[in-house]
C-alpha cells in the first residue's frame, strides 16, 4: 500500500470519529447541528489525533519502547482534550453552561469510542482474511467507522425526539450535580483504556463486545434514571411554587371582592345623600358628589381592577402567576405597584420558561429591594410586539445607584445581605441568541429593560 493511501485511511477514521462525536453530542444537548462549528471541531479533532500519534512516534524513536509509545494513557489524554475542545465549542455555539456541554461531550465520547472499538475489533476478529490489503483495510476501517457515524446520527435523532435533553439539563441545576455527572461520564469514557492497562492480554471476542455494549446500556440507563429523578424533583418544586403563586392570585381576587363589597356599602350611603341634593335642586352639590365618587372609585378599586385586566392579558400562565405573587408582596409592604400590559401576551418567547421566570424574578426582586421603605414605587411594563417580547421594571430610589458597580455580585442600595446582583441575570441572558438588556436612570427611576425574541 502506498503512503498516501495509508494517510488517507487514517485521516478518514479520524474525521468520521469527529463527525460521529459532534452529531451525538449535539443530540444529547437537544440542539440542531451548526455546520460551521462542526467543521472547526472536525479539523481540531484531527489535529489532536495526529499530535497524539506524533508524540507516540517520537517516544518510540527515542527508545522509550513499545509499551510507552502505545500506552493507553495517551488515549485518555487524547480523549480528554477532544472532549474539552468539543465542550468549549458547543458552549460558544449554544450559550449553555460549560459544565453542561463538556459533560455531554464526555458522554458522547464514551459512546462513540466504545461503539467504534467494538465494531473494529469484531470485524478484525471475525472477518475472513484477504490477499488484497486494500480490501482488507476497507472492511476493517472504512466500514466500522462509517457505521459508527450512522449509529451516531440515529442515536442523535432518537435523543432529540424523546427530548432527553430536558432531563439531562436537570442534572446541571446545581454545581454538586454537575460535578457528579461529569465525574461519572468521565469514568465511563476512561473504562476502555483502563481495561487495556489492567488486562493488556484480553483478546476481543463476542463476550468482549457484549460487555461494552452492556456498559453503554447500563451507563445510559443510570444517567437517564438520575436525570429523570432530578427533573421530577424539580417539577415537584415548581408545582409547589405554582400553587403558592395561585394562592397569591386568589388572595388578590378575594381582596378585590372585599373592596367591591365595601364600595357598594359606601356607595349606597353616598347615593342617599345624592337623592336629597337632587330633591333640593343642588346642582353644584351633585357635581361635587360625582367628582368625589369618581376619585373614590379610582382610589378604592381602579388600580386593583386595572391590575387584574393586565394580568388577564398575559397568556403565559407561569409568568402571570409570578407577577401576581410579586404584586401581592408589594401590597403587603405598602408599596405602590403599577402593572401595564397593553396587549395580550400569547406568543412563546425565545427563552425557556424557567429562565424567563428566573430573569423576571431577579428584576422584580431587585426593584422591590431597591425601592424606598416609604413611598416606594415599582412600575412593570410588559409589551408583546411582532418579533419580540419587551419587559421593563422601574423603581424609585432613596439614594442614587452606582451604575458602574451594577455588575458586581451582590451589589445593593439596601445594605449588606439584601442585594440580588445582576451577574446571574446577565448569565441567563447571555445564553440566548437575540436577547438584549438595558439598564439606565431616567426621571429619578432606575429602569431595567429586557428584550426577548419571539419564536
Amino acid at each position: 500500500m502506498s503512503l498516501a493511501f495509508r494517510l488517507f485511511s487514517v485521516s478518514y477514521t479520524f474525521v468520521f470519529m469527529a463527525l460521529a462525536l459532534f452529531v451525538l453530542t449535539v443530540g444529547i444537548l437537544g440542539r440542531k447541528i451548526r455546520w460551521g462549528y462542526l467543521g472547526v471541531f472536525a479539523g481540531g479533532a484531527v489535529v489532536i489525533q495526529w499530535l497524539s500519534m506524533g508524540v507516540s512516534m517520537i517516544l518510540y524513536i527515542a527508545g522509550a519502547g513499545d509499551a510507552a509509545a502505545e500506552s493507553p494513557l495517551f488515549d485518555i489524554a487524547c480523549y480528554t482534550l477532544t472532549a474539552w475542545f468539543l465542550g468549549w465549542l458547543l458552549y460558544r455555539a449554544f450559550r449553555l453552561p460549560l459544565w453542561h456541554t463538556v459533560t455531554a461531550a464526555v458522554l458522547g465520547n464514551f459512546i462513540i469510542l466504545t461503539t467504534s472499538s467494538v465494531m473494529t475489533e469484531a470485524l478484525d476478529a471475525y472477518s475472513p482474511l484477504f490477499d488484497r490489503q486494500h480490501f482488507l483495510v476497507f472492511v476493517r476501517f472504512y466500514i466500522p467507522y462509517t457505521l459508527c457515524l450512522a449509529v451516531a446520527c440515529l442515536a442523535s435523532f432518537l435523543l432529540r425526539k424523546s427530548e432527553f435533553y430536558r432531563y439531562f439539563s436537570a442534572l446541571f441545576r446545581s454545581r454538586a450535580r454537575a460535578v457528579l455527572t461529569l465525574a461519572v461520564s468521565y469514568i465511563l469514557m476512561c473504562t476502555l483504556p483502563v481495561l487495556r492497562i489492567v488486562s493488556p492480554d484480553t483478546a476481543p471476542d463476542a463476550k468482549y463486545a457484549m460487555f461494552f455494549f452492556a456498559l453503554i446500556v447500563v451507563g445510559m440507563f443510570l444517567i437517564q434514571f438520575a436525570a429523570m429523578y432530578t427533573a421530577g424533583q424539580d417539577k415537584i418544586r415548581t408545582q409547589e411554587e405554582t400553587i403558592l403563586q395561585q394562592q397569591a392570585h386568589m388572595e388578590l381576587l378575594e381582596e378585590l371582592q372585599q373592596e367591591i363589597r365595601a364600595f357598594r356599602h359606601d356607595f349606597t350611603n353616598l347615593f342617599s345623600g345624592l337623592t336629597l341634593q337632587a330633591q333640593e335642586g343642588d346642582l353644584a352639590g351633585i357635581q361635587d358628589f360625582m367628582r368625589k365618587t369618581s376619585s373614590y372609585f379610582d382610589d378604592k378599586l381602579g388600580s386593583e381592577i386595572a391590575q387584574m385586566d393586565c394580568l388577564n392579558n398575559i397568556g403565559l400562565y407561569p409568568l402571570r402567576s409570578l407577577l401576581a405573587t410579586k404584586l401581592a408582596k408589594m401590597r403587603q409592604m405598602r408599596m405602590k405597584a403599577v402593572l401595564e400590559v397593553l396587549y395580550p401576551v400569547k406568543d412563546h418567547p425565545g427563552m425557556d420558561t424557567e429562565d424567563l421566570l428566573r430573569a423576571a424574578g431577579i428584576l422584580l426582586d431587585n426593584a422591590i429591594e431597591a425601592a424606598p421603605d416609604q413611598d416606594g414605587l415599582v412600575r412593570i411594563v410588559l409589551l408583546q410586539e411582532e418579533k419580540q417580547l419587551f419587559l421593563a421594571v422601574a423603581n424609585n430610589y432613596s439614594s442614587k445607584p452606582d451604575m458602574a458597580a451594577l455588575n458586581r455580585k451582590g451589589y445593593t442600595t439596601k445594605g449588606r445581605g439584601h442585594g440580588t446582583g445582576l451577574s446571574s441575570y446577565r448569565k441567563i441572558i447571555s445564553r440566548y441568541r437575540g436577547c438584549a438588556m438595558r439598564t439606565y436612570l431616567k426621571d429619578s427611576m432606575f429602569v431595567q429593560e429586557l428584550f426577548i425574541p419571539v419564536r
